[in-house]
Order: structure tokens, then sequence, then C-alpha cells
């Protein structure tokens, strides 16, 4: 007797990059997710990474095809259009697309194939800024995709409601992004003699306000701070409990968060119009048990939780906070996040309801898309 064919979901991903990224730990546990909530979808993963990246990618579960190019601009479109290819040769039943430039046969495939489009899509504002010419094209590219598309998946209410996204007319749902939490560690409580705070993120990003940990750190002198990711030119001026370890790969800062007592999310999002987000290392730290304090809210907790500071989201937040945060940071010391807490960031929660918007994207029903227009899904 022969076997019903399992539907097909590929899962499209451009200029990601290679192996201690969160990005990459977010499409691999998705994918491997997605397999496991239902044995009938078979989930092919089409790659576009930074060029050095391939291996990090080849031979992990899921993974399809991979591309890439060091030969600039044109050869990153001839990767684009290479992927795309190999993936309509997969023939696929649906497909789930991380939002990236948009290329013509991206937008071909929207046209081929059910199409859900999922990620940020904050990113038109800040184009606005720096380049006219690449918000121009960003504006009208993406819109003759999204507008194909069956559903448009973002990560903040913050983005559903910005009118980019609303003019569209398509049905949109936020989600959070997702962490495996059982792959993580439940670490011990620290046991400091004096606080210790750590900083993980990526280095030259404005938004995360790097800067003001050091103006943290002058605040509280006798506290440690552990910052990885951004190097000592983006702290010139830190004082001597500033540690600056630079970037390091998992295994080695693991050690890192496991002695520190409270964590630090992004302090800037202002500095990019916006007020929310779905921070990865956000999701890390508390997958570890970790509280954090940070400038904006979280789309997972949206009336806030006790183990989070929200910080005012402007310049002076860190200055004008200073009773708050010791105070947060005193509570905290000794103590670790229950898991039961935060439920609403593991990868079987949050991927549970992303794989039935995907499945359920194979078959247009015009009322729901309708009744759904301007609504936010939770």
């Amino acid at each position: 007797m022969t076997r019903p064919r399992r539907t097909r979901i590929a899962c499209l991903v451009h200029g990601v990059g290679g192996r201690e990224t969160g990005v990459r730990r977010l499409i691999l546990e998705q994918a491997a997710a997605w397999s496991e909530l239902d044995p009938g979808v078979e989930v092919g993963l089409f790659v576009r990474c930074e060029a050095g990246t391939e291996e990090a990618w080849r031979g992990e579960p899921h993974v399809v095809a991979v591309t890439s190019s060091r030969l600039g601009i044109l050869g990153r479109f001839v990767a684009r259009e290479l992927l795309s290819w190999q993936l309509t040769r997969w023939r696929p039943d649906v497909m789930y697309l991380r939002h990236s430039t948009v290329s013509p046969s991206i937008i071909a495939l929207a046209a081929a194939f059910p199409t859900v489009v999922g990620g940020d899509l904050d990113d038109l504002d800040e184009l606005r800024i720096r380049s006219p010419f690449r918000y121009w094209y960003a504006r009208i590219s993406r819109d003759r995709l999204l507008r194909r598309a069956r559903r448009i998946v973002v990560v903040t209410n913050e983005i559903a409601r910005h009118p980019a996204i609303v003019a569209l007319h398509r049905p949109v749902s936020v989600l959070p992004n997702s962490i495996n939490v059982a792959a993580y560690p439940e670490l011990e409580a620290a046991r400091n003699p004096s606080p210790r705070l750590v900083f993980i993120g990526s280095p030259r990003l404005a938004w995360a306000g790097v800067d003001k940990i050091a103006r943290l750190a002058s605040h509280f002198p006798s506290w440690q701070f552990d910052v990885v990711g951004p190097g000592p030119a983006e702290l010139p001026d830190a004082p001597p409990n500033v540690i600056v370890h630079g970037q390091l790969g998992r295994d080695q800062y693991l050690p890192i968060m496991a002695a520190a007592d409270v964590a630090i999310g992004p302090l800037a999002l202002h500095r990019k119009g916006l007020s929310e987000a779905s921070a990865l290392k956000v999701a890390e730290y508390l997958a570890c048990g970790i509280p954090v304090i940070l400038g904006n809210s979280e789309t997972a907790f949206p009336g806030g939780a006790p183990f989070l500071l929200q910080l005012a989201n402007t310049e002076d937040n860190v200055d004008v906070s200073v009773p708050e945060i010791r105070d947060f940071v005193e509570q905290w010391r000794g103590r670790r996040v229950p898991r039961i807490e935060i439920s609403a960031i593991d990868t079987s929660v949050v991927e549970r309801e992303r794989l039935d918007l995907i499945m359920s994207a194979q078959v247009p029903n015009p009322e729901s898309e309708m009744a759904s227009l301007s609504q936010i899904n939770r």
C-alpha cells in the first residue's frame, strides 16, 4: 500500500549568519518543532547564508539547499534566484518566507505557492532615514510580495499596527520569537558577594543601547557588568567594573550567564522609533532563568512580568531609574525565573500556533480573511 505524501512546508530564509547566530538557532528549532508537532508534515529549509557560513547549515536536519556568494550585490541576486529554482523543484504545498530583500523570483514563488510571510518587518522607517532609494525599492517590492501572502505573521503588535502593514489589507497575526526552553540548562542561582549583570548582543547595534551600560555601571561601582558581543570600541569610556568580552560562542558565554544575577536586554529601541520587541537574547536569558532589565515591552508578556524590569523607552531611562534598578537587582539576587512562568515563549507553544497558521494557508478562506483584517490574533 502506498503511503500518502506528507504535506511539504518549504521555509525560505535569506541573509542569515553562521553557527553562533540566534536566527540560525531559531530557524532550526522551528523546523524541528513543526516536524515533531505534526508527523504528517515534511519541512524543507532553503537557506541563503552569508559567505563563509555554509558549513554551519549543510547537513543540519531539514536543510534541503544552501547557497551563498562572495560576489557582492550581483552574486547575492544570483544566489537568491538559484535558491528559488531549487525550492520550486521541491514542489512544496505551502511556503513560509522569512522576510528579506525581495527579488522577482520570490514574488513568483508567492504567486505559485500558498505563502505565509513572517519576520520583523520593521525596517521601513529605518530605511527611510538611511537610504531614500532603498526605502523606495523596499516599499514597492515588498508590497507586491506581501499582497500575495495568504497571511503575514509579525513579532510585535506595534508592527501589526504600522500603517504600511494595515494598508496591505492582509490577515495579520502576532507571534513572538520562540525558544526551545528544554534545550537550555536550568542554571542554579548565582551566589555573588555583590551583584553581577550580563549583556549579550551583536556589535554595532545602536538600538541595543550598549553605551548606556557604561552609564549604569558608573552608578553602581561595586557591581560587575559583563558585556558579550560588542567590542571595546563601543565602550571607550567604560568604568573598571565593566568587562568587555567581545564576541564569544555559546559554550564560552554560558558560564558568564551562569554567574549573573540579572541580564540586560535592549535599552534604546527608541533610537529606531519602536517601543516593543521580541528579542532573541531576552528569550535566551529567560530560558536560563535570568531576570531581565530592558527598555521596551516584550510581545510575549504584554502585561509585563515580575522578572522583567521595563524602563521608560527614552534616552535617559537608565539615569532616571537608578532606585528601581537597585531594588529589582536586590530582589532577584539568589533567585531564578521558574520555567513555568515563561511558557509564552516556549517553542512547543508558539510553534504550534505558527504551524496551524501555515497549514491553514493552503486553503484560502475569504470570509475568515476579511474578518481578520486589522485584527491582531494571538
